[in-house]
């Protein structure tokens, strides 16, 4: 499969039906590692998790803070709700669907963890650190695009603020490394025809020239 074609047939995959191979993972993983770093620090640490204990309780976290994250969002909506819930007299309880499917993307898949680097690495600013985060993440897109190309799917499943802290914690990531997200990857029970969320925006729509808002 040509890149630009990987591209253009990559989608989030939110089910599987049989995770990907130890082989197909590490190939994968050096796909990965072809990504540039600012000077070469290459800030990328990979944890592969296999064990069923640990899996379940990153699901569970992940669940937990979608969960949470339904609730701000209808709380932001209707600010009277904060006394609703406290009163537990709130008359539609939250939908739990979607933290359920995100949690449930964790089965019959591999589960990696891709940490970065804090900071530079080479004794340079600590906002620095943003450049650790920019390469890593095109780490994860060759990632994406590879496994694609094969024929797999790959599901980026973010981790925030005490939900990130409690698997950091889980996984051993030391205190100069950090969590950047969670990939599964496994052969797709389906392949989206078109993205679940919004539309895309117009060709070049998002394109300036010279300065912000000049086309």
């Amino acid at each position: 499969m040509e890149v630009l074609e990987a591209i253009k047939k990559r989608r989030t995959i939110r089910v599987f039906t049989k995770r990907a191979t130890e082989e197909q993972v590490r190939r994968l993983l050096l796909a990965g590692v072809e990504a540039p770093s600012g000077s070469n620090v290459q800030p990328w640490e990979f944890i592969i998790i296999d064990d069923p204990r640990s899996i379940e309780q990153i699901a569970e976290a992940k669940y937990q803070q979608t969960l949470k994250m339904d609730i701000d969002d209808a709380i932001l909506e209707n600010p009277a709700a904060i006394e609703q819930i406290h009163q537990q007299s709130l008359k539609t309880p939250f939908s739990v669907v979607r933290a359920t499917r995100q949690k449930n993307a964790y089965q019959n898949c591999a589960v990696i963890a891709v940490c970065n680097k804090k900071g530079h690495g080479i004794g340079r600013k600590p906002w620095m650190n943003v450049e650790n985060i920019a390469s890593t993440w095109m780490c994860i897109q060759n990632i994406a695009l590879a496994a694609t190309a094969e024929g797999l799917g790959v599901q980026i499943s973010i981790l925030r603020e005490e939900h990130q802290i409690a698997v950091e914690k889980l996984l051993g990531i030391p205190d100069d490394h950090e969590l950047s997200t969670m990939i599964m990857i496994g052969v797709p029970a389906g392949i989206p025809t078109r993205r679940e969320f919004g539309a895309d925006r117009p060709e070049f729509s998002w394109l300036h020239r010279n300065r912000f808002g000049t086309d």
